[in-house]
């Protein structure tokens, strides 16, 4: 009997005491879990979503830090909260706490960016609803202005994809259309009858020619100085054939540049390659062996993934927004080499050149510092590459807002022109046309 006390005791003393020592291990919530947020770099007072689990639904039981700095919460739902950013600097982490319990999942960090150069946006010409009229500012549709590019004349051919039309934009905000009345097809002759079919680009040569990117009759086509709308090169179904104009194949044909020498280049998107059509007509591939891929090297071995974008730099080189790759490449002309300019994986990340990130860049301008501006589609942002280093000219999250370049909003910002100092941008979600100058 004894012993059985002796036990009965020891028993109760390790009770009493495993029930009545502090546990000091953080308490995590059951039912709140963190996946991931988007954007994870921007400025203060941007507007952030995070997603998970198990949130509450009353904003104000909800606490989110930024290295310790409490940050706004906007809207509140079981599965996302949104946002805003507190004052800081640097790469901070984040931690999500729901009635004062840690929530568990992702490691999250922000990345603050450096503020933008003094910028503003402005809206040129398009509203809100999509058509397809003539006129001025916010009197003029457009539907998915896809491609936008300089005239010799100092005025901007915006290729306006869903209307299946070829438009005139001037500085002030006035709209003509130049081709298109809506309807698709594969016509040539007059612009009066002519027909295009999901236009995507254009680029004009110095003659005041423009040459089209017809993505869904896989061909280039010119409209001249006349009027006249004839096929460059393309047999109007989808394939892989360098040779004369008249047989040669692309396949979804998406941007054109065109050099001094009236030479066309081609983002051959479904093909994965850079073509080029000579004065003549001929067809011939510049790089890309037509795997998807990446690699860069020798013209023949270099993979690309759905290029998208391309532009001439002041050398004479083939600058190519790499979409699928989240890259900026070059292909040198003059060696046939390719090579990367910027990027390093998908995400929304400015800094050097190398590490910084881009998500679906999507078209390019060349300035005349050798400044290379990007329409960087999925982000919703225009980014610029100078010196060495990528940095935000404008953007925050998808929307429309004009104003200061560190609150402006842009939906799928798809094509970029430089013009007297200015960038021009097909707002292609916006139906608008938008023009980014100094303060």
């Amino acid at each position: 009997m004894k012993y059985i006390n002796i036990l009965f005791l020891a028993i109760l003393n390790t009770v009493f005491w495993s029930c009545t020592e502090e546990d000091t291990s953080p308490k995590v919530s059951q039912g709140a879990f963190v996946y991931t947020m988007n954007p994870q770099e921007g400025y203060a007072k941007d507007a952030v979503i995070i997603l998970g689990r198990g949130f509450s639904s009353l904003r104000e039981n909800n606490e989110v830090l930024f290295n310790g700095s409490p940050a706004t919460v906007l809207e509140a739902s079981t599965e996302q909260l949104q946002v805003v950013v507190p004052e800081g600097e640097g790469q901070v982490n984040l931690t999500v706490s729901v009635s004062g319990e840690p929530a568990a999942g992702a490691d999250l960090a922000f990345n603050f960016i450096q503020a933008p150069a003094a910028y503003k946006v402005i809206s040129l010409a398009g509203s809100s609803d999509y058509g397809l009229t003539d006129g001025q500012g916010t009197n003029a549709f457009f539907r998915n202005p896809e491609g936008i590019a300089t005239h010799p004349a100092g005025y901007l051919i915006v290729t306006d994809r869903t209307n299946n039309a070829i438009r005139k934009l001037d500085l002030e905000g006035n709209v003509s259309t130049i081709l298109g009345n809506g309807n698709n097809g594969f016509q040539n002759g007059p612009v009066a009858t002519a027909t295009l079919d999901y236009p995507w680009r254009s680029c004009v040569d110095k003659e005041g020619n423009i040459y089209v990117a017809d993505r869904n009759n896989h061909a280039v086509r010119k409209i001249d100085v006349d009027g006249n709308v004839s096929t460059l090169a393309g047999t109007g179904t989808a394939g892989y054939q360098d040779g004369p104009g008249t047989t040669a194949q692309f396949n979804q044909p998406i941007d054109v540049t065109v050099d001094e020498n009236g030479v066309i280049y081609v983002a051959d998107n479904i093909n994965h390659r850079i073509r080029k059509i000579d004065k003549d007509g001929t067809v011939s591939t510049v790089a890309g062996n037509g795997e998807k891929g990446y690699q860069d090297g020798d013209w023949s071995a270099a993979m690309f993934s759905n290029p998208s974008g391309l532009d001439m730099d002041n050398e004479g080189n083939i600058i190519v927004a790499d979409r699928l790759n989240h890259l900026i490449r070059k292909i040198n002309l003059g060696t046939g080499e390719v090579s990367t300019v910027a990027g390093s994986s998908q995400g929304s990340i400015d800094g050097l050149a190398e590490e910084a990130q881009f998500n679906n860049p999507y078209g390019v301008a060349v300035g005349v510092s050798g400044e290379i501006v990007v329409a960087d589609l999925t982000n919703h942002k225009i980014r610029m590459i100078r010196e060495g280093e990528v940095s935000t000219v404008s953007g925050t999250v998808r929307g429309f807002l004009d104003g200061p370049s560190a609150v402006a909003q842009f939906n799928s910002p798809t094509d970029v022109e430089i013009l007297d100092g200015a960038i021009y941008v097909a707002d292609l979600g916006n139906h608008r046309i938008r023009k980014i100058v100094e303060k």
